[in-house]
């Protein structure tokens, strides 16, 4: 079974002003919580089940479009105040995300300058005249010396090509969720 190029046009719904919605059915404001953090509501991590919800929600629509959260709720249990709260928790939790894949992101990329110029040292060291004799020790561990050499090369290109590029589509991602609005209405 394939993917299918328009999933999203079939799958959610667009409120007037063209926003796609992603829509969470709440019983209690609770259940955006995770169940075994012990802080206080108002301090609680959001739940990992609803978090991927919600991202594999925003992976069907494309980046191009807009999307809004819509959590509905029976009239009874609506608290204005709870919902301000949730409002904030899932801007903490969104700026957290994205200030963890920032750092990750530097990371990537000391990890590939340090890969770069060791890979370049190593470069220099294997086709300079510095392993001349004719030791066959010697011979193999100029091989070895240049082998590593490529290893490293490959490595730095690989983060810095690969690896931060899928970090910045994520960093992407969780800019959208911080430009999101979060909607609640009535079940």
């Amino acid at each position: 079974m394939g993917f299918k190029r328009n999933y999203h046009l079939q799958t959610y719904k667009r409120d007037e002003t063209g926003a796609f919605q992603i829509r969470v059915a709440l019983d209690k404001y609770e259940d955006i919580y995770d169940d075994w953090d012990p802080a206080p509501f108002r301090r609680r991590d959001i739940e990992d089940d609803f978090s991927e919800y919600i991202w594999e929600s925003a992976l069907d629509i494309p980046m191009r479009e807009k999307i809004i959260i819509l959590f509905l709720m029976n009239a009874e249990v609506r608290d204005s105040k709870k919902e301000e709260q949730l409002v904030r928790a899932l801007n903490n939790h969104f700026t957290y995300l994205l200030r963890k894949s920032e750092r990750a992101y530097l990371r990537e990329q000391a990890e590939s300058l340090r890969y770069f110029v060791l890979g370049i040292i190593l470069v220099v060291l294997a086709y300079s005249e510095f392993f001349s004799g004719v030791n066959l020790w010697v011979k193999i561990f100029e091989e070895g010396v240049t082998v590593g050499a490529w290893v490293l090369l490959w490595e730095a290109f690989s983060n810095l090509f690969i690896e931060c590029r899928s970090i910045r589509q994520e960093q992407k991602i969780i800019k959208r969720f911080l430009q999101t609005k979060y909607i609640f209405k009535d079940n």
